[in-house]
C-alpha cells in the first residue's frame, strides 16, 4: 500500500463523501456501508472506495469502486482491488469507459452479462449514457480457485 492512504472499513461520517463521489461519476447514492471499504488520506478523509455486492451463489460483485479525482493516479483503486480479491476468490463488475484498461491490467477479462448479479446491471438497464459508457461485464478468479 501507500503512505499516502490507509484502507479501512466505511464509517458513518465518510457517508456524505461516498455519495458525492458516485453522484459525480453519474450514479446513484450508495444503499448502505455494509461491505464497503474507503481509502482514507492522513486526515482519516475519505479519498475513494469500494463497494461489494454479492450475488445469490455468494459471488463478489464490485459495485461500485470510485476514487476522488484529485487521488486518481496514486494507487487507490488498485489497492481497493487488490483488498477485494484478497479476500474473495472470484471477483465481477461492469466496468466503464476508460476503466476496461485498468481492469484489464489487473487480470480481469470479459465475460457474459448473464455472469453479472441482476442487482449490479440493472443501473445500465434503460441507462441514457450507456453508449457514451460502453459497460463491459469483466471478471477475475483466482488461479486454481
Amino acid at each position: 500500500m501507500s503512505d499516502l492512504f490507509t484502507l479501512r472499513p466505511a464509517r458513518e461520517g465518510d457517508w456524505e463523501l461516498i455519495n458525492y463521489y458516485a453522484y459525480r461519476e453519474g450514479m446513484d447514492a450508495i444503499p448502505s456501508l455494509e461491505n464497503v471499504t474507503v481509502a482514507a488520506n492522513g486526515d482519516d478523509d475519505c479519498v475513494g472506495f469500494c463497494r461489494l455486492a454479492f450475488s445469490e451463489a455468494g459471488i463478489a460483485h464490485v459495485n461500485p469502486v470510485v476514487i476522488n479525482e484529485q487521488w486518481r493516479g496514486y494507487g487507490v483503486g488498485r489497492a481497493l482491488i487488490d483488498d477485494a480479491r484478497a479476500h474473495h476468490d472470484e471477483i465481477r463488475l461492469v466496468a466503464r469507459g476508460k476503466s476496461i484498461g485498468f481492469y484489464r491490467v489487473l487480470g480481469f477479462t470479459e465475460i457474459s452479462w448473464d455472469d453479472i448479479a441482476p442487482g449490479v446491471t440493472e443501473e445500465c438497464d434503460g441507462c441514457p449514457l450507456i453508449e457514451e459508457c460502453g459497460p463491459l461485464p469483466m471478471g477475475w478468479k483466482r488461479e486454481g480457485a
